[in-house]
């Protein structure tokens, strides 16, 4: 399955609940497509305490998008899940959207990663296919 074209916003629900929101905005889904895996393959805390790395790889190969993680990328043209300390946003043509609870917001990449303080991770991305 391959990525969305377009993005469809989706904001946070609950706390921690960032890497739910944007593997449903980067892959075209729903948050509850997304939460339906994450509740059977996080068994024991069904997402509530964040999801790591390895999980959301796991997450997105499960609804059908392999990821890869690029450790080098342009902010400015990169589309992708863009991993943060304690954090996933969507990273799409240098704009970030955050999915806060209470309403997702869209930002400059680069004033994001200023106002918060912070420096790019891993970008997720889907795996081409061979």
């Amino acid at each position: 399955m391959p990525t969305a074209i377009a993005t469809k916003i989706v904001p946070g629900r609950e706390p921690n609940d960032c890497a739910i929101c944007v593997l449903g905005m980067y892959l075209g889904r729903s948050y509850e497509d997304v939460l339906r895996v994450v509740a059977v393959k996080d068994r024991s805390y069904q997402g509530r305490q964040g999801l790591r790395l390895h999980e959301v790889e796991r997450i997105a190969r499960e609804l059908g998008t392999p990821l890869k993680r690029l450790r080098k990328f342009d902010v400015a043209t990169a589309y992708g899940m863009l991993s943060l300390p304690d954090h996933l946003v969507l990273i799409r043509n240098g704009m970030v959207v955050d999915p806060e609870p209470g309403g997702a917001t869209l930002w400059d990449v680069e004033d994001y990663l200023h106002t918060y303080e912070c420096r790019p991770g891993v970008l997720l991305v889907a795996r081409d296919e061979p």
